[in-house]
């Protein structure tokens, strides 16, 4: 399943002009290598009249307000919201549908914010993902210019919420996403470092799949190690039983006389010889086994050292 991405910005007056040159793409980007200008043609702003000057639409619905006071050259005079989702969202919808999202979450912010305050819901096509920016003059219902009134913990919830039930209402496989709170560290993105945190996002979950993949590999590898070094143990342990049978056979030797003593003792030299040899190979069997046990011993604290990591990592 998809999740809903709905990222709000705040700007003041000195973002306008660069805000409006980033979504009608009035100049070319050279800081931003996700463009391709190619494909900017398939941009569109499905508010219409469709706004050429953010600064003198903005300035006209403040003059609109009738304010008491004059508007502080700090104040934050317009609202951003980013909607998008991930590529295989956009990938099961055809351009028809892809429109037809972007519409319902235009009417469902301009709802929100009101559609008279509504500046512009432009779609980006030429970057990676398909997105909405969707711009509005942060005025409240009683006719104050106030953001920090608009988007409070309760009222961003709210949206974050009911939006995508509204999506999965008009037909989109689409789920709820982060919650964004006023005031929580990296709220104020622009739409670079945004892009910035949700690549170092995929690109933090690609890894955490690659570490994954590496561990079920070292484990399959670790099994296939482990049976082999049972297999040895088997094996020693076998050949130490069998050298172990020999040395405990009691092998009589003929009494030796005159005429046999010499035959008597070749015998005896051959029993003592192979009863060292048995000896040996018990000790050097044994010797093995005691590596084998240490080497598995050893893979087992790897293995322990490894989903330790694992565990930190995820």
């Amino acid at each position: 399943m998809s999740y809903l991405v709905l990222h709000m910005d705040k700007f003041k007056r000195e973002s306008l002009r660069g805000i409006q040159s980033h979504n009608r793409r009035e100049r070319r980007s050279h800081s931003n290598p996700d463009i391709r200008h190619e494909k900017s043609g398939e941009n569109y702003d499905l508010h219409q009249p469709e706004v050429r000057d953010y600064a003198r639409a903005v300035q006209a619905r403040i003059e609109s307000l009738n304010l008491p006071k004059a508007v502080r050259k700090d104040a934050v005079v317009l609202c951003g919201l980013i909607v998008t989702s991930d590529l295989p969202f956009f990938a099961r919808l055809s351009p028809e549908e892809q429109r037809r999202f972007f519409e319902e979450s235009r009417d469902f912010l301009a709802r929100f914010v009101g559609r008279e305050n509504v500046i512009s819901a432009m779609i980006h096509m030429d970057e990676k993902t398909p997105h909405m920016h969707f711009l509005h003059v942060p005025v409240t219902p009683d006719g104050r210019l106030n953001a920090n009134a608009i988007y409070t913990r309760e009222s961003l919830r709210r949206l974050q919420s009911e939006m995508p039930e509204h999506l999965q209402a008009c037909g989109f496989r689409i789920e709820r996403g982060v919650e964004q709170v006023p005031g929580a560290r990296r709220i104020h993105l622009n739409t670079r470092e945004f892009k910035q945190e949700k690549e170092e996002r995929e690109r933090i979950a690609a890894d955490n799949v690659k570490v994954l993949r590496h561990a079920l590999d070292t484990l399959y590898a670790a099994n296939e190690f482990e049976e082999h070094l049972k297999g040895k143990i088997k094996e020693y342990e076998k050949q130490a039983r069998e050298a172990e049978r020999y040395l405990s056979r009691n092998e009589e030797l003929p009494e030796a006389t005159l005429f046999n003593f010499k035959t008597v003792l070749a015998q005896a030299r051959r029993v003592i010889e192979e009863q060292k040899k048995a000896l040996a190979e018990k000790a050097i069997l044994e010797g093995r086994k005691e590596i084998v046990d240490g080497l598995l011993a050893e893979r087992n604290r790897e293995l322990k050292e490894q989903a330790k990591s694992q565990a930190k990592r995820s």
